[in-house]
C-alpha cells in the first residue's frame, strides 16, 4: 500500500509541476510566424528564449505568446523542421510590458537526420535524438503504390520477418528481432488494436487507403505501451501533419493483377473554414486460385483461397474557438468486413472452410495546449470490436467457431517542454478487454490502468567536437486483473557528434512484458485443448548499442547498425499435459543479432540503393529438456537480406527489389529434413505521372516474384508465384 501512495504521489507531482511554472510576473512576448514566400500562418514553430525554462508553440493561425517573463535582456529563437531556424539577439524584457516579435521563416530541404517520430517518446521528436531503432516510411513515395496490405509494406524493413500463410486473403503475422507476433505491439493513430483474444494483428487485415505513415520502433517498449512490446511497436498514422488550405482534394485508383485480383479504393479531403473532413474506402476481390508443386512432386491449383474485403474510414478534425489556447478535436472512425477461404495446410486440405471477420473502430483525441504555450494537454477515447467465425465441416471435429472482443479505453496525457532542452511526457489510462465465446455463450472481461512518463533531455557538451548528449529515461507502472502488477523501466542515450557530418552512438536497456491472452487463460476445455488460468506474464530484458552516421557524401549516404540482445523467460507453450494441450510458462531463450542499413543516391534526384542485412541467433535456453535446449527457435531465419533501388527522370519512376531469406526450422530440436529451403526473390515496378492544371493521372505496374520462385514461408503453407499488378488512379490537388 506504501508503494501504490508514492506512486501516486509521484505521478501527482508530474501533474502539477507545470502550473507552478505559470505563476511568475514579468514581460510578456507575442507575435506571429509566417510563411516568408507565401504569408501563410505557420504552425507547431518552436519559440524558445535561450537559457531559461519558457517558450510556446505558434497555433494553427501562427500566433504565439509567452507570458511573465522576468525582466532583462534575451537571445530568442524559432526554429521548425522544414524551415531554417532564426535567432534574434538583445530582446528586451521590460517588467508589465509587451512586446510584439513578427517572424518570417524560409523552407529547408529535409535531410534524413530531420525526420520526425511520434511513437519513440509519445511525441514528436527528432529521429538523431531519440536512442531506438527507427523506421519512417512515408506511404506518399511510389515504391508503396503497388502495395495491398501492411506486410507488403513491412517485408523489406531491417529486423522484420513476415510469417506469410499464402496469398492476399490468407493470414500474415510480424515477427520484429526474433519475437513472435503476439510480442509486437501494433498501434492505430498511438492506440493499440492487438486482439486480446490471441494477442496477434492479422497484417492482411488492414489495408493502406487513408494512412500517411508508419513507424517501425525496434527493441522493447513496455515502458511507454505496456504489455506485449517485447520485440517493438508499429503506429500506422493516418491523420496528416499538413496545416490544409480550403477547397477539396481527392483521388481514385482502380488495380488488376493476378489470380482475379481486382480493387478499387477512393479518398475524398473536403477543407471548409476551420474543418478537416477526410473519408477513405477500399474494396478487395480475389480469386486466390494459383498453381503450386505438393509434397511429391505434383502440380496442384490451390483452391477456396479467395478473399472479399471492404473498408471504409472517416475523420472530422477541427479547431473549436481561437487564439493559442483553443482545443483541437480529431474524431476518427474506421470499419471493415471480409470473408476468406481457409483452405490451410496442403495436408490435409480444406476445400469448404470459410472465415469471416468484421471490425469497427472509433476514437475521439483532444489536444489543448494547458497553463502556458509549454505544456499540451492530449485526451484520446477509444472503441475496438471485432467478430470473427471460423466454420470447418471438413476436420475430424466439426467446428463452427464464433468470438466477438471488445475494447474500450481512455487515456490522458501531457507534454511539458520545461525547458529548451527538456521535455516531459507523462500520463495515465486505463482499459477494459471483454471476449464471449458466442458458441458457448462464455464471457470473459479483463481491466488494466497505467501510469507512465517519458523523459528527453538535450544536453549541449563540445569536447572532442561532441555537440550534446541525449538521455531519455522512461518508465511505466501497470494494474491489471489478471495478472500481478508490472514496473517496466528503460534507460536510453544518445551521443551526437558534428553537424553537417553528423555521428550518433546509440544505447538502450529495458525491462518488457507479454500478457497471457485470453485463450491462453480461458480456452474451452475439450476432449484435446484447456486454457490455464495460473499463467504468469512473459518476461523480457534486452539491451542495444549502435552507431548512426549521416555524411554528407553520395548525395547525404546514411548508415546505421545496432548489435542487440534480448533474454526471454517464463515463455508461454502449448504442450501435453495430463492428456491435455495446454499452455504453460516453460520455455527461456536468448535472442541476439546484428542489424545492418545503408541508404545513399550515387545519382542526385534520379538513383537512390537501399539495401539491409539482419542476422539473427534465437535460441531455446531451458535446460530441462536436452533435445531442445541451446536450438534454433522455430521460424527464425538467421540471416534476412534486402536491396531496392529507385530511379526517378521527370515524371517517371522505376524500382527493383531483393529478398532473401535464410533456411528456417520448423520443429524444436532443429531436425534438417523438417526445414524450409532458402528463398530468392525479386519485384520490379514503375510508374509514371502525367500533371495536367489541377489533376494527376497516375499509372503504376508491378511485377512480383520475377522469376517465379517457389518457396514456403510457414511449412505446408503453398505461396503464389509470379504475379503482374496494374494500377490507373486520378488524384485532384
Amino acid at each position: 500500500m506504501k508503494n501504490r501512495n508514492f506512486l501516486v504521489w509521484i505521478f501527482s507531482f508530474f501533474f502539477l509541476f507545470p502550473i507552478l511554472l505559470s505563476g511568475n510576473e514579468g514581460g510578456h512576448l507575442w507575435g506571429r510566424v509566417l510563411h516568408h514566400e507565401t504569408g501563410a500562418p505557420l504552425e507547431a514553430v518552436n519559440i524558445y528564449i535561450k537559457n531559461t525554462p519558457y517558450g510556446a508553440a505558434s497555433d494553427r493561425d501562427g500566433y504565439y505568446v509567452i507570458h511573465d517573463i522576468p525582466p532583462g535582456e534575451y537571445i530568442v529563437l524559432f526554429s521548425s523542421i522544414g524551415y531554417k531556424s532564426q535567432e534574434f539577439k538583445n530582446v528586451r524584457i521590460e517588467n508589465n510590458k509587451t512586446l510584439t516579435l513578427n517572424v518570417f521563416m524560409s523552407p529547408t530541404v529535409l535531410e534524413y537526420n530531420d525526420i520526425i517520430t511520434v511513437t519513440s517518446t509519445r511525441g514528436p521528436s527528432l529521429v538523431t535524438d531519440v536512442p531506438a531503432s527507427v523506421n519512417v516510411l512515408d506511404l506518399d513515395n511510389p515504391e508503396y503504390q503497388a502495395a495491398q496490405d501492411l506486410g507488403e509494406i513491412l517485408q523489406n524493413i531491417q529486423g522484420v520477418f513476415i510469417k506469410d500463410q499464402g496469398g492476399l486473403g490468407s493470414t500474415k503475422t510480424l515477427s520484429l528481432r526474433g519475437s513472435t507476433s503476439g510480442q509486437v505491439v501494433v498501434l492505430l493513430d498511438g492506440q493499440r488494436i492487438n486482439n486480446p483474444q490471441t494477442g496477434e494483428v492479422d497484417l492482411s487485415m488492414l489495408s493502406l487507403e487513408g494512412v500517411k505513415k508508419i513507424e517501425v520502433v525496434r527493441g522493447s517498449n513496455s515502458a511507454l505501451y505496456g504489455a506485449d512490446a517485447i520485440g517493438g511497436v508499429i503506429n500506422i498514422i493516418t491523420r496528416s501533419e499538413e496545416k490544409p488550405q480550403e477547397g477539396w482534394r481527392g483521388s481514385m485508383k482502380t488495380t488488376g493483377a493476378s489470380f482475379g485480383t481486382m480493387a478499387l479504393e477512393s479518398s475524398l479531403n473536403i477543407f471548409p473554414k476551420r474543418l478537416d473532413i477526410s473519408a477513405s474506402g477500399k474494396y478487395l476481390r480475389s480469386e486466390g486460385n494459383f498453381t503450386f508443386t505438393d509434397n511429391y512432386g505434383q502440380t496442384k491449383t490451390r483452391y477456396n483461397a479467395d478473399v472479399e474485403s471492404f473498408e471504409l474510414q472517416g475523420r472530422i478534425a477541427t479547431t473549436v474557438g481561437e487564439g493559442l489556447f483553443a482545443p483541437h478535436l480529431d474524431v476518427s472512425a474506421r470499419h471493415l468486413e471480409a470473408e476468406r477461404g481457409a483452405p490451410g495446410t496442403i495436408e490435409p486440405y480444406y476445400y469448404r472452410a470459410r472465415m469471416w471477420d468484421k471490425q469497427n473502430q472509433a476514437t475521439l483525441l483532444l489536444t489543448k495546449k494547458v497553463f502556458s504555450p509549454c505544456h499540451e494537454l492530449q485526451w484520446q477515447t477509444y472503441y475496438y470490436d471485432t467478430w470473427n467465425r471460423y466454420f470447418n465441416d471438413e476436420s475430424l471435429q466439426k467446428i463452427d467457431s464464433r468470438f466477438k472482443t471488445r475494447t474500450a479505453g481512455s487515456e490522458l496525457q501531457m507534454r511539458s517542454i520545461l525547458k529548451e532542452e527538456n521535455t516531459l511526457t507523462y500520463g495515465m489510462g486505463f482499459r477494459l478487454d471483454y471476449m464471449k465465446n458466442l458458441q458457448l455463450s462464455t464471457e470473459k472481461e479483463r481491466t488494466s490502468a497505467y501510469l507512465f512518463t517519458v523523459s528527453e533531455n538535450q544536453i549541449p557538451v563540445h569536447p572532442l567536437t561532441l555537440q550534446k548528449i541525449s538521455l531519455v529515461p522512461s518508465i511505466r507502472y501497470d494494474w491489471n486483473s489478471d495478472y500481478t502488477n508490472r514496473f517496466s523501466p528503460k534507460m536510453g542515450v544518445v551521443f551526437n557528434w558534428g553537424e553537417t557530418w553528423l555521428t550518433s552512438l546509440k544505447m538502450n536497456v529495458g525491462l518488457s512484458y507479454r500478457a497471457p491472452t485470453f485463450n491462453d487463460l480461458y480456452w474451452p476445455e475439450d476432449a484435446w485443448t484447456k486454457g490455464n488460468p495460473d499463467l504468469k506474464p512473459e518476461n523480457g530484458m534486452d539491451w542495444d548499442i549502435g552507431i548512426r552516421l549521416n555524411y554528407p557524401i553520395l548525395n547525404n549516404v546514411y548508415f546505421e547498425s545496432t548489435y542487440f540482445e534480448n533474454y526471454l523467460s517464463n515463455l508461454i507453450i502449448w504442450q501435453e499435459k495430463a492428456g491435455l494441450w495446454m499452455p504453460d510458462n516453460v520455455q527461456s531463450a536468448r535472442i541476439r543479432g546484428v542489424e545492418n542499413s545503408i541508404k545513399f543516391s550515387p545519382l542526385k534526384n534520379y538513383l537512390t540503393l537501399q539495401a539491409n542485412y539482419t542476422y539473427m541467433d534465437a535460441r531455446n535456453t531451458h535446460k530441462n529438456i536436452p533435445a531442445e535446449y541451446n536450438k534454433i527457435l522455430v521460424y527464425r531465419p538467421q540471416h534476412i537480406v534486402n536491396v531496392s533501388l529507385t530511379t526517378r527522370f521527370g515524371h517517371f519512376y522505376g524500382m527493383y527489389s531483393y529478398q532473401y531469406i535464410s533456411r528456417r526450422y520448423t520443429d524444436v530440436t532443429n531436425v534438417w529434413k523438417n526445414s524450409l529451403e532458402p528463398y530468392h526473390l525479386s519485384h520490379i515496378s514503375g510508374g509514371y505521372q502525367i500533371p495536367f492544371k489541377a489533376v494527376t493521372l497516375n499509372i503504376h505496374a508491378q511485377i512480383k516474384n520475377v522469376f517465379n520462385t517457389e518457396y514456403r514461408v510457414i511449412k505446408n503453407m503453398p505461396i503464389p508465384g509470379r504475379e503482374w499488378r496494374l494500377s490507373f488512379g486520378i488524384e485532384k490537388h
